[in-house]
């Protein structure tokens, strides 16, 4: 007898079924697999035009074996790399994931608006623009207020003192434009280091992500092959539950292999979710009663024809 917990299973006309195996062939309503699936998948409660299925929340397993149906296809690699988290196999990748995992929660990538940047770099060029140009107009206004004074002419001449008063309004002006390009050169330099900094954060994420990609990959494939062994066990039992026959079975019931990898993860996987069974496919190997015993999940039984994934 199976181990697998009850589950209630309650139809939009009212009408509830319980136990680890419901079956509801003699239900009057015509509910499809897929209303099924979702009420397994979202728990309760539902619309009440839907059904409600009261159990524990599916893993990541379920999505790969949630109905047993002759049309099945099955990912082998990723349905059994799920089995092993389910499990609970532990890898030297996970650890070294959290590590991965908590760096890039620590990245913070620096924000440089464009549009300032483009502005401070023609601050910064204009700013050493009118410098160069103020320190050559300086520099000619005082070769001519030298040459007037080298003639001995700056006590006669009104010119010289215009000359004098021009040379110390430039230089009050280059002064100003000399302060205005040292601060558009800091604020130039500034953004530019933090463009600088986000492009090297960028670029270490992308490759911590990669890194984490790659463990993840790493992971599934230690996680897959651990549970590889049990995996075939069941099969083989599942094979012999079918009776090792290939081709159409009792009920119209196909033994293909993607059949049989199904029900051999689902019996290795610890499900605490209902597993929607087409009744064709419990009636092939056993019965209802027969087919929870080999699972060891809860089973809702006749529903329809049509394969939900």
């Amino acid at each position: 007898m199976s181990d697998a917990p009850a589950v209630l299973v309650r139809l939009p006309d009212g009408s509830t079924f319980e136990g680890p195996v419901v079956d509801l062939r003699g239900a009057d309503a015509d509910i499809s697999p897929a209303a099924i699936r979702d009420a397994i998948r979202t728990g309760c409660p539902t619309r009440p035009d839907r059904p409600t299925v009261h159990a524990p929340l599916p893993t990541r397993v379920h999505r790969h074996v949630c109905h047993l149906a002759p049309g099945i296809t099955v990912d082998r690699h990723a349905a059994l790399a799920a089995v092993g988290a389910a499990r609970g196999v532990d890898t030297p990748h996970c650890t070294d994931l959290g590590g991965v995992k908590q760096s890039l929660r620590k990245l913070s990538v620096p924000t440089v608006d464009s549009a300032d940047l483009r502005a401070a770099r023609r601050r910064a060029a204009a700013a050493g623009s009118a410098t160069e140009r103020l320190r050559e107009r300086v520099a000619t206004l005082r070769g001519r207020v030298e040459a007037r004074r080298d003639d001995g002419t700056e006590s006669r001449d009104d010119g010289v003192a215009e000359a004098e008063a021009a040379l110390s309004e430039a230089t009050r002006e280059l002064s100003e434009a000399s302060t205005e390009r040292v601060a558009a050169a800091q604020r130039l330099a500034a953004l530019e280091e933090r463009a600088r900094q986000a492009r090297d954060t960028r670029e270490n994420r992308l490759r911590l992500e990669d890194r984490a990609e790659n463990l993840r990959r790493a992971r599934r494939a230690t996680r897959a092959d651990a549970v590889e062994p049990a995996f075939h066990d069941a099969r083989s039992r599942v094979e012999s539950a079918l009776n090792g026959r290939s081709g159409a079975l009792d009920g119209g019931v196909t033994a293909t292999a993607t059949l049989c990898d199904a029900l051999a993860i689902a019996a290795i996987a610890p499900l605490c979710a209902p597993v929607i069974v087409d009744p064709e496919v419990a009636t092939a190997l056993g019965g209802p009663d027969a087919t929870a015993t080999r699972l060891n999940a809860p089973l809702v039984i006749g529903c329809g024809d049509t394969v939900v994934r």
